[in-house]
């Protein structure tokens, strides 16, 4: 009698093997994946919400497999979160993450050490009551991507802890709505580059703070490059 994992994996169009964080082509009925081929988790999300019968399988066919989209009535009738939607979850989720493994890492301190400047955060675990850093977590942002803060510890805080960063918060999809508090950059018709922060909003435009005045700008120049929308740092 057949595993019935590899019946799923049987019956689906296409299958994509996890390793790591790359996926790798296991399985296409239409042609258009390569077998053996690497593919990002972003290709692979997107792949698996605009086709059917997709499934992610973890190495190994006799485990549990991930089904990611089955039927076209998913589809139609789950409309998909927005991009802007969906990043407000991963960090409603980050949050409850840090929370989460501050109360179960009995025993230990966690300094968060956060530059924006740089776009980092760090983690320092330490024993209850002692100065002496037991382990290290580094989130770094990529260059093109939105900083914020608590997706940053959450990552920071895992890698401290030796555990498995979520695929979402390595891969959150990037801001696409302009809020107070964001800070954006815009490039001027000098060419000069300017970093502000957003302290209103109204139809079409924003207000940001500039040395000694406020400047409106078109809220479509805007790029957000980061949402944490708080005073960062701070020491548990």
């Amino acid at each position: 009698m057949k595993n019935v994992n590899q019946t799923v994996v049987e019956n689906a169009n296409t299958v994509f093997e996890k390793k790591d964080d790359k996926y790798f082509g296991y399985k296409s009925r239409f042609g258009d994946i390569v077998i053996g081929g690497a593919y990002s988790y972003r290709f692979v999300v997107h792949y698996a919400k605009t086709n059917q019968d997709v499934i992610i399988m973890p190495g190994d066919v006799n485990t549990v497999t991930t089904p990611v989209c089955t039927t076209l009535e998913e589809r139609l009738w789950k409309p998909e979160k927005s991009a802007q939607a969906r990043r407000d979850e991963i960090v409603e989720q980050a949050k409850a993450d840090v929370s989460d493994l501050f109360k179960r890492d009995i025993g230990h301190d966690h300094e968060f050490i956060v530059n924006t400047e740089k776009r980092t955060v760090v983690d320092l675990r330490k024993l209850r009551g002692c100065t002496n850093i037991v382990r290290r977590g580094i989130a770094k942002c990529a260059p093109d991507d939105c900083f914020n803060v608590h997706i940053g510890k959450a990552i920071a805080l895992r890698r401290a802890l030796d555990l498995t960063v979520p695929d979402e918060y390595l891969n959150a999809p990037q801001p696409t709505e302009v809020r107070v508090g964001d800070v954006i950059e815009v490039t001027l018709d000098s060419g000069e580059i300017e970093k502000k922060p957003v302290i209103s909003l109204k139809a079409g435009s924003l207000n940001a703070h500039l040395p000694g005045r406020i400047i409106q700008y078109p809220s479509h120049y805007a790029k957000i490059i980061d949402d944490s929308r708080e005073e960062v740092g701070g020491e548990r």
